[in-house]
């Protein structure tokens, strides 16, 4: 029997994404927060910081020029050792750029900064140079796994109990020193959507929520709880509001509830898809960054919810759905929606926008399995080509 497209998709996603969420080990956040802390009475930084363009940190970054990540490589009998390598975008060869034979605590993301690739791991920030050589060594106050960067920094942040209530550490890239951040309280969820302040949603409450872990009542205080969307800015904690929305749905007309959930921001507006409070899936509707103007998109996107999202620089790129053989793909960039129905798990599957305007795509030799990626330039995707370029592996690695 064949397998469904889901199934496909949780395949490839073990072989291309299956390093720890950066908020994953509630220990090493909090001891990273404690060091902090502790260094706040000397060297940590207490100044406002510039903010670049905040993104996601993906388990695959690409610079203009290449894609790294990094993978761990068993050697015989040796201990595993932690290998960054970089694909060329022009010539589509894999290459081991440098390696971390140190004892390892978890597996590490990677962060373009400037002309290096920073990689995290034993409590210290490697910053090898992308055209190869010695590596710059930062220790850091406890380990590290960030969830979003910019262009200077880059960002963890966790929700702590019994409070409900998220913290977070910036990491300044140039010196290895931290800052506590204080998010609004009853923050629910952050998002980097390529600007230079993150979007918050949080809950808006008659009375504060009790412990998440008290299930019963800490529903009972959500089932009139506000969703607040707001501007939050990291480096000085200024807050502005954008929206705000009923946490379990507007009322409609015919009694149901329309609830929303962000997708991501391109250009000046915001898409959230939306849905029945029973879960009935409805469509995609975009609005104004400040929350007014709102507008259904047309076609399969107005229609459906768009499973999945791809961004491109932080800000969202292609909205997809639909189902295997019938795959679209809608592109923000010209509005336009594509039918893909050619794709699968295995079979060009789109994982990351790269430099030079491609895509890398996953390639798989059996019918559930990814083996490889590939390159295509984004309009020949879009036409439906599948003339891609193959990584080409190197030698010694997992």
């Amino acid at each position: 029997m064949k397998k469904s497209l889901f199934v496909l998709l949780a395949l490839a996603f073990c072989l291309s994404a299956c390093a720890p969420a950066a908020s994953g080990n509630k220990e090493t956040f909090n001891n990273t927060v404690e060091n902090a802390q502790t260094a706040e009475t000397g060297a940590a930084e207490t100044a406002a910081f510039p903010v670049g363009h905040l993104r996601v940190v993906n388990y695959r970054e690409s610079t203009a020029d290449a894609v790294y990540n990094t993978v761990f490589a068993w050697q015989e009998e040796d201990a595993p050792v932690l290998q960054l390598l970089q694909v060329d975008l022009t010539t589509a060869r894999r290459s081991c750029l440098f390696s971390i034979e140190a004892p390892l605590q978890e597996s590490s993301s990677v962060v373009p900064y400037e002309n290096s690739i920073c990689v995290f791991a034993n409590d210290s920030m490697y910053q090898v140079p992308q055209n190869g050589g010695e590596a710059r060594v930062v220790p850091l106050r406890g380990n590290f796994m960030p969830d979003y960067a910019d262009e200077y920094s880059a960002y963890d942040f966790d929700y702590t109990y019994p409070d409900s209530h998220k913290k977070g550490v910036r990491l300044n890239l140039a010196t290895g020193e931290f800052t506590l951040l204080e998010l609004p309280d009853q923050t629910q969820s952050i998002y980097a959507v390529g600007e230079d302040r993150f979007l918050l949603m949080r809950l808006i409450t008659d009375v504060p929520l009790p412990d998440s872990r008290n299930w019963e009542q800490y529903e009972a205080v959500c089932q009139n709880a506000t969703a607040e969307y707001d501007w939050y800015d990291p480096a000085t904690g200024e807050l502005e509001t954008i929206w705000q929305t009923p946490y379990y749905g507007i009322q409609q007309p015919d009694g149901s509830k329309k609830r929303y959930s962000l997708l991501g921001m391109a250009g000046d507006r915001l898409y959230f898809d939306w849905f029945a409070g029973d879960g009935t899936i409805g469509g995609t509707e975009s609005c104004a960054a400040d929350g007014t103007d709102w507008q259904a998109l047309p076609g399969q996107p107005g229609n459906e919810r768009s499973t999945w999202t791809f961004t491109q620089n932080g800000s969202l790129r292609w909205l997809m759905g639909g189902s295997e053989g019938s795959l679209w793909i809608y592109d923000l960039a010209d509005g336009q929606v594509y039918e893909m129905p050619h794709i699968t798990g295995t079979n060009g599957w789109p994982e990351l926008f790269v430099g030079q305007d491609q895509v890398m795509v996953a390639v798989g030799t059996e019918p559930y399995v990814v083996s490889n990626f590939a390159f295509i330039s984004t309009e020949d995707y879009l036409a439906g080509s599948t003339d891609w370029t193959p990584v080409v592996p190197c030698t010694g690695t997992s």
